[in-house]
């Protein structure tokens, strides 16, 4: 929607602030102001005003502030162009026209009608016999009918070329085709398609437009176990939250909003009645989305599965949230027991019991203090030295630096300074009672100590020392080859094959993983960047890392002979999706120890769901290893 920079005011000015809310909120003229309830928060006496000569509404109880496009946009959950556009059209008062560029506009149109023609040939494959197993697969996982429409599942056909075929026939374009994300060429300069053999998720936009795909493996061998669409002009994947345009009315009605991990998380509490939930795409969830979500709501509850992986990836939404959290703004925690993901829990909880741990989870404040003591390999015990709490206060003075409201700031420090004042002098295992008496009244709720799940939430108690493990050496070399020949090749900062896109994958190891992701920014803003002069960049670039491993690694490297170049890279290629399997097998492989760890403790209404998962796992191991296997005999 395109209209001149003016008109929004123009609109403001001849649209009466009382009469847009008077439809919501009932209210009564006292002198030359309205008064009512406030929609924003539960009140009982009447603290919100509408003044229609200022042209704003307040309420002095929670202090929203506003205007006709801005209570429009919160109450009905739309973007400000949309609101505008309802406005407008709901007063009878006519959008003038704007001059644009009709041959980008009428480009972007086609990217829209390609995807849109794409998602209904994955939902024709569904519905017909090829679709059988996975439709099979969305029954067992217990969607209805109804939930499979609403989201518009699909089926990608076991083929390299069906999908390009039809899009041929239709009669769009291969630069067209090619854009869609969907469609990719490989070394050889050979189209094909990327999602086969896969459930299809449509992933949309604020306007419930389709700009990408995501696709869920139903055949063990295949593998990654969930890939995305490539990145286009219409997506992006730190843009992107799913399920955000079903989403947004009723995070604005619960007045919070849920984050978890994957599609079918999502999918699954949509189904079970949660509908103020959606989720980042893949490591993807950052800045960005907690920005957008914050436009929406003033609380958001983070609730990523129960293993290593989501709690590493909390850690990381907590280092990022600091900056943008207030007085006003602000996130807090969920984890769930015995690795658990928000799917799982509401199929044998209910949809009660997770709500009642979104209502009642832990504040991003205390759960910096976790995530310290786990960082640092500390535990809360008797005797806390003198050394341990320097270390822990250094950490947490850090993390304060961090943020930018002064007030928050302020209390944050306040906050980690009782915390320090009381580590050490309750020990983790004494009772409530003591606890209570000791940390400050009941006043900091532990991440990982809440009650047990079947008194309604869920106790986390031993949870974390087993699956918080420390990548290991083995990790953490693999790591830092790959981040070598990136660095040793630039051109591999591209890198993708038909199991991983190097943009997109995450090492155990948090550090690696930013030095990783920084070095290919680095290559993307230079394309002819030299391996010497990336080095010397990431060096200067203050990052978190010791790169003499790196350096060591770098000195071993042999360089590519011009004469053989082509087939060098080939191999070299190759070089780097045998060490993406192998540490991908490393993180599957840390995820069997640590559910077989846990299997004992699990209570048998829980043994089906986590037995299942194990074989999965164990499946996906053993294909990893044979597709390792086959590529290193390749390369000799």
């Amino acid at each position: 929607m395109r209209f001149p920079k003016d008109f929004p005011d123009k609109l403001r000015s001849q649209i009466l602030v009382s009469e847009v809310i008077g439809k919501k909120v009932k209210l009564k003229l006292r002198g030359k102001e309205f008064t009512g309830l406030c929609p924003f928060h539960n009140e009982k006496s009447p603290s919100f005003t509408v003044n229609d000569l200022k042209g704003f509404y307040h309420c002095f109880g929670c202090q929203a502030h506003g205007d006709v496009v801005s209570f429009t946009m919160q109450s009905d959950g739309l973007e400000f162009a949309d609101a505008i556009k309802k406005l407008a059209d709901d007063h009878g008062i006519a959008i003038p026209q704007v001059k644009f560029d009709i041959v980008r506009e009428e480009k972007v149109d086609r990217d829209y009608l390609i995807l849109e023609k794409i998602s209904s040939f994955f939902e024709k494959n569904l519905q017909e016999s090829t679709g059988r197993e996975a439709r099979s697969y969305i029954a067992k996982r217990g969607l209805s009918a109804e939930i499979v429409k609403k989201f518009r599942l699909g089926y990608s056909l076991s083929s390299y070329d069906a999908l390009h075929k039809f899009l041929s026939a239709a009669g769009f374009a291969e630069s067209e085709i090619l854009r869609s994300g969907v469609i990719a060429k490989n070394d050889q300069q050979k189209i094909y398609d990327k999602f086969r053999n896969r459930v299809i998720f449509p992933i949309t936009d604020k306007k419930n437009r389709i700009i990408a795909f995501g696709g869920r493996v139903l055949a063990a061998q295949d593998m990654p176990k969930y890939l995305n669409s490539a990145e286009t002009e219409i997506f992006k994947k730190n843009q992107t939250l799913y399920n955000i345009f079903n989403a947004r009315k009723p995070i604005f009605e619960k007045k919070y909003a849920v984050v978890v991990e994957g599609y079918m998380d999502v999918i699954s509490l949509v189904a079970s009645g949660i509908e103020n939930v959606v989720a980042g795409l893949g490591t993807a969830f950052g800045e960005n989305h907690l920005r957008e979500l914050f436009l929406i709501t003033d609380k958001i509850v983070i609730c990523l599965d129960g293993d290593s992986a989501g709690l590493r990836a909390a850690k990381r939404v907590a280092e990022i949230a600091l900056p943008l959290i207030s007085s006003k703004k602000n996130i807090s925690f969920t984890f769930l027991p015995n690795q658990l993901d928000p799917d799982d829990f509401v199929k044998t909880f209910g949809a009660a019991k997770l709500e009642e741990n979104f209502i009642n989870s832990v504040n991003l404040s205390q759960a910096m203090v976790e995530f310290t003591l786990l960082d640092l390999g500390l535990e809360k015990k008797t005797e806390i030295s003198a050394e341990d709490k320097a270390k822990i206060e250094a950490e947490l003075t850090k993390k304060t630096a961090l943020i930018n409201d002064a007030t928050t700031k302020k209390y944050f420090a306040l906050f980690f300074k009782d915390a320090l004042f009381s580590l050490g002098r309750v020990s983790f295992k004494n009772d409530k009672k003591s606890a209570r008496g000791q940390a400050g009244k009941d006043s900091k709720k532990s991440l990982f100590s809440e009650k047990s799940a079947n008194n309604s939430t869920h106790n986390f108690g031993n949870l974390i020392p087993t699956i918080y493990a420390k990548p290991s050496n083995a990790s953490d070399h693999l790591a830092k080859n790959i981040i070598a020949l990136i660095i040793k090749f630039p051109q591999l900062a591209h890198h993708r094959d038909e199991n991983f896109d190097i943009k997109e994958i995450s090492f155990l190891n948090d550090k690696l993983s930013n030095i990783k992701d920084v070095a290919i920014e680095f290559v993307d803003n230079d394309d002819a960047i030299t391996a010497e002069i990336l080095l010397s960049s990431l060096e200067n670039a203050d990052l978190e890392g010791d790169f003499a491993d790196i350096k060591n690694l770098l000195a071993t490297m042999p360089s590519l002979d011009l004469q053989y170049e082509e087939s060098g890279i080939a191999q070299i290629s190759q070089k780097m999706s045998l060490l993406l399997l192998k540490e991908l097998l490393l993180q599957v492989d840390q995820q069997y120890k640590q559910s077989l760890s846990k299997i004992d403790e699990i209570e048998t209404y829980q043994t089906t769901i986590i037995n299942e998962k194990i074989k999965e796992i164990f499946a996906y191991r053993n294909m990893l290893e044979q597709k390792i296997l086959a590529l290193e005999k390749d390369l000799i």
